[in-house]
């Protein structure tokens, strides 16, 4: 009777993999070229004149709006290249596999993939263009949890 039982129930293989990290860096951009270098909207960044950092995601808020102007003409801005950080990101995937062998060369591998199996709400970087009307929030979220499930036969 437990030969039977370990045939169905043993030799699964648990494969997690775990990825916690600080936020990713991004570079607040004014939207304007006040330059004057003609390099468009993207070379130049605004001047921060305060706590950037609201850091509020039940409003969807991250930068406070208030924080920055809009860098003066003929100069670059004083904000930094990558000087600011979004939220964390969290993420746990896990795969459970098996192969059950049916002859000497033949076999039927089962296959079940977890994707996000917390379910943790990672959230994107917030917009960095200080002419935006959404500038500084938060807008989008990656991935929810994903389930797949897979069957190979080898021969």
């Amino acid at each position: 009777q437990d030969k039977w039982l370990n045939r169905f129930v043993g030799q699964w293989q648990l494969s997690p993999i775990i990825s916690f990290h600080n936020g990713f860096p991004f570079s607040p951009t004014s939207g304007l070229d006040n330059s004057r270098t003609g390099g468009g909207s993207t070379d130049d960044r605004p001047n921060v004149v305060g706590n950037p950092y609201v850091q509020n995601l039940s409003t969807g808020l991250w930068l406070n709006p208030a924080s920055f102007v809009a860098n003066p003409v003929g100069t670059f801005g004083n904000a930094g290249w990558n000087s600011l950080r979004g939220p964390h990101f969290f993420d746990m995937d896990v795969s459970l596999s098996r192969v059950f062998p049916i002859r000497e060369s033949q076999g039927l591998q089962l296959r079940f993939e977890f994707f996000n199996v917390t379910n943790y709400v990672n959230f994107a970087t917030p917009v960095s263009t200080l002419t935006s009307a959404t500038f500084g929030e938060i807008l989008s979220a990656g991935n929810p949890r994903i389930l797949q499930f897979a069957a190979k036969y080898t021969f």
